[in-house]
């Protein structure tokens, strides 16, 4: 039950392999019953049991009626192996590439906005795309340096991953992806079979 998990302040804008902090994940997805624990976990329960008294002092309302140790923002998606993640805490528009440690996926916390995905090489592509000159001037066009969270999922919703993936030329890019003409074009599929609603949740 316990990953590798990653702050704002873990990402850099490149690759990222390993992490500092550590947590215990208790549950797949949102309201899942937690008292599974007790009986494959005794010894994460007993820790978890000993400690309750922090999960009784939160206070949102989002876990008012929810099981025991419940957590929020979890999903598949969290599951994910490998990750394309920005900051919603700094003003930085750079997205950092996650690759998980020894086959297990790095979690991240709700201060970051992260895509998942389960084939390493499209997880890479997607970090190009997104660090891509055009992408970046973009994305500083709409952004407000001001603002108390400058990076929210409204500013990179805005993000047209499917046209900024037709603007780049697989020939300019192949030798520094080092990916095949095969594997560029799988991930045009993918990401243009998404639906408009599909869309909404890529961060």
């Amino acid at each position: 039950m316990i990953y590798g998990v990653l702050k704002s302040s873990d990402l850099n804008g490149g690759v990222v392999t390993s992490y500092r902090k550590s947590m215990i994940v208790t549950q797949k997805k949102t309201g899942q019953k937690t008292d599974y624990i007790r009986g494959d976990y005794p010894l994460t329960y007993k820790y978890l049991s000993e400690n309750s008294s922090y999960f009784l002092k939160r206070k949102s309302t989002i876990y008012k009626g929810k099981p025991l140790f419940s957590i929020f923002g979890i999903g598949p998606y969290s599951f994910k192996p490998f990750k394309v993640a920005i900051s919603g805490m700094y003003k930085k528009t750079r997205f950092t590439l996650i690759l998980s440690e020894k086959e297990k996926p790095i979690m991240l916390d709700d201060t970051c906005y992260f895509i998942g995905f389960d084939n390493p090489a499209y997880a890479k592509i997607a970090h190009f795309l997104l660090n891509h000159e055009i992408c970046q001037k973009f994305l500083k066009s709409i952004v407000f340096s001001d603002a108390k969270r400058s990076i929210t999922k409204e500013v990179l919703m805005r993000i047209d991953l499917i046209k900024l993936f037709n603007i780049v030329d697989f020939e300019h890019v192949k030798e520094v992806l080092r990916i095949s003409k095969d594997t560029w074009t799988d991930f045009g599929k993918l990401i243009s079979s998404n639906t408009s609603e599909k869309q909404l949740t890529l961060f």
